[in-house]
């Protein structure tokens, strides 16, 4: 499942809740189900996928290195982006580059630091798309060269720049979150509101972080694959409409570092949403 890879899992009380509400899931599709996204789910199917979504927003919380609640500040900046490695020469996406997130079994999970990662490079396609300079350079971009390259190499250097190499399941699920919404602003004809990218890239994160855990090995392995896939798919429809109300704030005029810390914000408050019905 996603982007699992071999992680096995975190193993804790709080995901066997989200294994076990995942796999109380109906596994037949319902009628007039596609290849898409499925219809909405009968009323009978609701239940279980609450159940699953505020098992998911219990066990991120408790996983986050920060618990889901940011500083008011954020990050700075100098935290949230990869650090240059190697020799390569030749520019400032030369060479591998080291992400500042997850890394090896025993480090913590940064959720909401995570998110503002992502937003970091959200905030450079923005930045990219408006031919904005300065906050390119926030990033240690450089607006002639990233014109100078095709939309596809743009893309690739922003993230590269920003998120580095992905070598922890967590990472993969970050980049593939912020490459669907990077990818949107730089190349769909009309772009995504800085509002509507920030809640589809803290949904989307969400989203892949829970797939890591829920394809884990520590999973059960009693659903053939497109049951699986089916699943996930409901999963995707339900996460995006309980979040659909995630306040975002006006971000137009703001740096990169206010991008950050509102987007780590958003997350802790999608968290709660998340657990609001245990409440």
């Amino acid at each position: 499942m996603g982007t699992s890879g071999s992680y096995g899992g975190s193993g804790t009380s709080d995901w066997q809740e989200a294994h076990d509400a995942f796999d109380a899931l109906p596994s037949s599709a319902p009628a007039g189900s596609g290849p898409g996204h499925p219809p909405d789910p009968a009323q009978d199917q609701q239940q279980p996928l609450d159940n699953l979504l505020d098992a998911l927003g219990a066990a991120l919380q408790k996983d986050d290195a920060d618990r889901g609640k940011p500083s008011a500040a954020g990050y700075p900046l100098s935290a949230l982006l990869a650090s240059p490695r190697g020799s390569g020469g030749g520019g400032a996406g030369a060479g591998t580059r080291t992400p500042t997130g997850r890394a090896g079994a025993g480090s913590r999970r940064q959720v909401v630091k995570g998110s503002a990662r992502g937003a970091a490079a959200l905030a450079g396609a923005y930045a990219l798309r408006s031919g904005d300079a300065a906050r390119l350079q926030e990033l240690g971009l450089d607006l002639a060269e990233l014109r100078s390259m095709g939309p596809r190499a743009q893309i690739s250097r922003i993230l590269q720049a920003v998120l580095g190499d992905a070598g922890h399941p967590d990472e993969a699920a970050l980049r593939k979150a912020a490459t669907r919404w990077v990818k949107a602003v730089l190349l769909d004809p009309l772009p995504p509101a800085p509002q509507e990218g920030m809640r589809g890239l803290v949904t989307e994160w969400i989203y892949e972080l829970s797939v890591v855990e829920l394809g884990s090995q520590k999973a059960r392995g009693n659903l053939t694959a497109q049951e699986a896939i089916r699943k996930q798919r409901w999963l995707r429809s339900w996460l995006e409409r309980r979040l659909k109300g995630l306040l975002v704030p006006d971000t137009r005029g703001m740096t990169v570092q206010e991008f950050t810390a509102t987007a780590a914000k958003v997350t802790g408050e999608a968290l709660r949403m998340l657990r609001a019905r245990r409440s």
